[in-house]
């Protein structure tokens, strides 16, 4: 699975998914289900879990990862463990505290925008139909100053393509975003049953010379 980062450093996602890997390791599933909120019976179909930052050697040693595509490659006893492990773990990163936190305050300051450009819309709108439909002695001016209808359409048009900007960056507030989930395996990765049935049959057969050569020593004293 391939995710995308927000601005957040990818070594503290490295860090949580250590964390969660010594959990695998120790054979501790009880807290790994605890953790991706799984079954225990589903946290130990977990084999082996690997992690990598695809963009670690595009940067100087001296430099900090920050928002950079992630890996993760799963290995699971029962492939059809990995339609629940995708959002279970893609959940288990996104709720970090410091991240939600982040989220939170990224989540204020562009909600704040978008009211303050809706009144400024709106404030515009009032102007532009006083404009279009002058009434009273001071038809066409502002505080002594003419009025242009082409001007303030134009303001109001930035506006809006503001507006509908801030909006589609409050859809993509997610910390973690999917970018390819799990591709589940047709066949298993191992064991290859030609291989070791070609490595029995060499020891096997070495074994055999041997057991034979010490009988007929034997034998013959």
């Amino acid at each position: 699975m391939t995710l995308m980062l927000a601005d957040i450093r990818n070594e503290f996602v490295e860090e949580q998914l250590s964390k969660l890997g010594q959990m695998v390791s120790d054979g501790n599933f009880e807290a790994v289900a605890d953790r991706l909120d799984i079954s225990t019976e589903a946290a130990k179909q977990i084999k082996d879990m690997q992690f990598s930052n695809l963009d670690q050697d595009r940067i100087s040693e001296d430099s900090i990862l920050t928002g950079s595509p992630f890996r993760i490659e799963l290995s699971l006893y029962n492939s059809s463990v990995f339609n629940s492990m995708e959002p279970a773990i893609v959940s288990y990163l996104e709720n970090n505290r410091y991240f939600l936190k982040q989220k939170s305050i990224r989540q204020r300051k562009v909600q704040d925008l978008i009211a303050k450009l809706n009144e400024e819309i709106s404030s515009i709108d009032s102007v532009k139909s006083a404009a279009v439909t002058p009434r009273g002695p001071v038809n066409g001016f502002v505080y002594g100053a003419p009025l242009d209808p082409t001007t303030l359409y134009r303001e109001s048009i930035k506006m809006f393509e503001e507006r509908v900007k801030l909006e589609a960056e409050l859809e993509q507030l997610d910390n973690i975003q999917v970018v390819s989930g799990f591709l589940p395996r047709s066949k298993p990765s191992g064991p290859d049953l030609l291989k070791h049935l070609l490595i029995g049959g060499g020891v096997s057969l070495l074994i055999g010379v041997v057991a034979a050569v010490w009988l007929d020593n034997k034998k013959q004293k």
